[in-house]
C-alpha cells in the first residue's frame, strides 16, 4: 500500500513539475520582439570647430520578463556620406517586463568633416543629419536580436556675427573740432538668436584716436541685421592740426575702427570668446 501511495505521490509530483514547465516554456517560446526608437537628441557640447549629439535611445519590452541589451551601434551620415559613430558592443542594459529603459549615446561630429563632405559650409547655418543603427538585444530562443534605429534632424553650424565698419560721414569743421558719424552693420549669420552684450569700439586716424566707447544689448534674432550708427564730437585737440587741416582742406583721409564684442548665443551650450573686429574707412570730407 505505501509503495503504491508513494508512487502516486512521485507521479503526481512529475505531472506538477511537467505542467510548471509546460507553462515556462510556453512564456518562453511566445516571445514578443521589443522595440526601439531614439526618444530625442540634445547638444552636449557646441564650438566653432564640433558638435557633440547627445542621442537618448528607448528599448520597449512588452514581455512578462526582462531583457538585456547586448550592445549598441549607431551612425551618423551627412549627404550620404557617414561622418561620425559609436559602437558599444558590450553595452549591458535591462529592460523591465512590460517598462522602458533608455541610454544616452553620444556621437561628436566635426565641422570640418562636414565642409569636405558636402563642399564647404559658407551660407549655411544648418545642415540636414540622419541616424540609423541597431540595439543589439539577447532574447531567449531568438538569441541575439537586431532592433534598427533611425532619425534625422537638423544640426545648427554656430558662426560669429559679421561687423563691418559700413559709413562714416563728417559735419561742421570748425576750430573747435567736428562731429562724426560712424555707422557700422551687424549681422546674425546663425540659425538662432544671439545677443551682443557688448560691443567697445576705437576710432583713429592718422595714429591718433579720435574717441572710444561701447554699446551695450545688441539684440540680433536669427538671420537679422542691424545698422548701428555710433555719433562723435572730436575736439581740435583730438584731431590734432595735421588732421584738421586735411579735414577742412577737403583731403581724403583713412579712418580705422576696431573693437571687440561680448557674444551670448540663446544656444546656451555655445559660450564664444568675445570676438575682435578691425576695419578701415575713407573719410571724405
Amino acid at each position: 500500500m505505501r509503495t503504491a501511495h508513494t508512487l502516486r505521490l512521485l507521479i503526481s509530483l512529475v505531472m506538477i513539475s511537467f505542467l510548471a514547465s509546460c507553462a515556462t516554456l510556453q512564456g518562453i517560446v511566445d516571445v514578443q520582439k521589443p522595440t526601439a526608437r531614439v526618444a530625442g537628441v540634445s547638444l552636449g557640447d557646441l564650438n566653432l570647430e564640433q558638435a557633440t549629439l547627445l542621442v537618448d535611445v528607448a528599448v520597449a519590452n512588452p514581455n512578462g520578463f526582462a531583457l538585456d541589451a547586448a550592445g549598441f551601434d549607431l551612425d551618423l551620415t551627412v549627404a550620404g556620406q557617414q561622418l561620425a559613430s559609436v559602437a558599444q558592443p558590450d553595452s549591458a542594459v535591462s529592460v523591465p517586463a512590460q517598462g522602458e529603459e533608455s541610454v544616452q549615446l553620444p556621437v561628436t561630429l566635426k565641422f570640418s568633416e562636414i565642409a569636405a563632405a558636402i563642399g564647404g559650409l559658407s551660407g549655411k547655418n544648418a545642415i540636414d543629419y540622419a541616424l540609423d543603427g541597431n540595439v543589439i538585444m539577447n532574447i531567449p530562443v531568438m538569441g541575439d536580436v537586431k532592433l534598427p534605429l533611425s532619425f534625422a534632424d537638423v544640426l545648427p553650424v554656430p558662426k560669429l556675427p559679421d561687423i563691418k565698419f559700413s559709413n562714416v560721414s563728417l559735419s561742421d569743421v570748425s576750430w573747435s573740432g567736428a562731429k562724426m558719424l560712424v555707422s557700422l552693420d551687424v549681422t546674425n549669420p546663425n540659425a538662432f538668436g544671439i545677443d551682443l552684450n557688448s560691443l567697445a569700439y576705437n576710432l583713429q586716424a592718422e595714429g591718433k584716436s579720435l574717441g572710444s566707447g561701447a554699446i551695450e544689448n545688441i539684440k540680433l534674432e536669427q538671420g537679422q541685421a542691424q545698422t548701428v550708427d555710433i555719433p562723435f564730437e572730436v575736439s581740435l585737440t583730438n584731431l590734432g592740426i595735421s588732421l584738421f587741416r586735411m579735414l577742412s582742406g577737403g583731403d581724403a583721409v583713412k579712418v580705422g575702427l576696431d573693437g571687440s564684442a561680448d557674444i551670448a548665443p540663446d544656444i546656451g551650450i555655445w559660450k564664444p570668446e568675445p570676438m575682435s573686429f578691425n576695419a578701415e574707412r575713407t573719410l571724405n570730407p
